[in-house]
């Protein structure tokens, strides 16, 4: 079983008495929770000291006649209770979409506890006009149902209503106030973060329902039984006691409340959606003709008027291509040139520079040709010198080579003199030999 610890309302009420951003908490007053459930505080959240508690048994709520009371009746119930048909003080079936303005996206999340665990659960409703364009037709008034269980990565405090959140600690921050800053987000964006956020951390187990029946067979699921809370309804349809609701004058009253109690009324609320949707629609019949016959009497001057509309906008269509046409040429003239005096600039620049890199290369130029004539001379002279050197050694050889030709010459004459000795002294030996004979 749970118990209600918080309702946050936002952007949603009477024109009147709208709530801006409204926290009622009940939470930390009661008993303490008998059998505590480990729960994972936020990274940057302060440890808690001791045992949770129960949420306040009773709470009495201060306000004169119309002050608000059955509005936020009517607010809670719209999330427990889903459909027009539940609303309290069901006259006007409409009631929830007057508390809607065109720019609004409303939100009334519920936060409740578990009476034994302490662990909480947050069911929520968003409602917007779609088109931003209040309207008569109920089809145009779009409504989805929420819920998560509180923890890291998202809570009641942080619900992302608005494109900034700040998460103020809870003695920071007093009753009736909350962190959300910023622009409104509508009902597809905060769908986005809630689903992306129930990704991120699967801890949080969002779920996301627009459909009534499939809503109902949820809040089943979760232990908050929608029937307890069309009891309360019932009871608060007149401000009376709950005695009230069970107090039968005779057996066909007792038979009705016997009947509502256990039949499943989930078929007759669709009959009874579409009997109620053709009673708005024969209610406004005389209106619906008076606007025919209007229409049809004025079908020919508008269409006319459409007409010259029409031609005139065609006529203002080809003004404006024509003139952004010519914009845009001026724009890309004045760009162009822009662009050619830049270049001009910098190809001036790079002619000054090319004639500075001219001139000195010209002197570059002549320098190195008197270098590369001195160093010519030098070469010249040192070949010369080397060449002389040269020329005086070849003499030298040519001298000793003309001494070894000559001394070859008379080596020959040398060699025949000798042998030509020789002979005459063995015939002086064998004439001396045989004159001794």
């Amino acid at each position: 079983m749970y118990e209600l610890s918080r309702v946050r309302l936002y952007s949603i009420g009477p024109a009147g008495a709208r709530y801006a951003d409204t926290v009622l908490d009940l939470r930390g007053v009661g008993a303490p929770v008998p059998q505590p459930a480990p729960a994972q505080a936020d990274f940057f959240e302060d440890e808690p000291v001791g045992p949770p508690r129960r949420p306040a048994p009773a709470g009495v709520l201060f306000l004169e006649n119309g002050g608000g009371k059955s509005v936020l009746l009517k607010l809670i119930f719209s999330v427990m209770l889903p459909g027009h048909r539940n609303t309290l003080g069901g006259a006007s079936s409409g009631v929830l979409r007057k508390f809607l303005l065109a720019d609004d996206c409303g939100h009334v999340a519920l936060e409740w506890q578990h009476v034994l665990t302490g662990e909480s659960v947050v069911v929520g409703k968003v409602s917007e006009w779609r088109g931003r364009q209040v309207s008569n037709d109920p089809r145009k008034f779009a409504e989805a149902w929420y819920s998560f269980r509180p923890g890291p990565g998202m809570s009641l405090d942080s619900l992302p209503v608005a494109e900034a959140t700040v998460v103020r600690p809870r003695q920071e921050s007093g009753e009736g106030t909350s962190g959300a800053q910023g622009r409104r987000r509508t009902m597809k964006g905060f769908r986005d973060v809630l689903t992306e956020a129930g990704k991120s951390y699967p801890n949080l187990d969002v779920v996301w329902e627009e459909i009534h029946e499939r809503w109902n067979e949820h809040l089943g699921h979760l232990g908050l039984d929608p029937e307890l809370f069309r009891y309360q309804r019932e009871m608060n349809a007149d401000e009376g006691e709950a005695a009230g609701l069970f107090a039968v004058k005779n057996d066909s009253d007792f038979t009705d409340l016997l009947l509502r109690a256990v039949t499943d009324t989930r078929d007759t609320d669709g009959l009874a959606d579409l009997v109620h949707g053709f009673a708005h629609k024969l209610g406004r019949r005389a209106e619906l003709t008076a606007e025919r016959d209007f229409t049809a009497g004025s079908l020919d001057l508008l269409s006319r008027i459409a007409e010259a509309a029409e031609q005139r906008e065609r006529a203002r269509e080809v003004h404006a291509g024509a003139e952004r046409r010519t914009r845009g040429l001026a724009q890309r003239l004045h760009a162009r040139g822009t662009e050619e005096r830049g270049r001009t600039a910098e190809l001036a620049e790079q002619v000054a520079a090319a004639a500075h890199r001219v001139t000195d290369a010209e002197r570059i130029r002549e320098r190195r040709s008197l270098v590369s004539a001195e160093l010519s001379y030098r070469h010249a002279s040192l070949a010369l010198a080397a060449a002389e050197k040269g020329a005086a050694a070849q003499r030298r050889e040519l001298n000793d080579a003309r001494t070894l030709h000559s001394a070859w010459q008379a080596a020959e004459i040398a060699l025949r003199h000798r042998a030509a000795a020789d002979r005459s002294a063995r015939v002086a030996a064998a004439i001396r030999e045989a004159e001794r004979d």
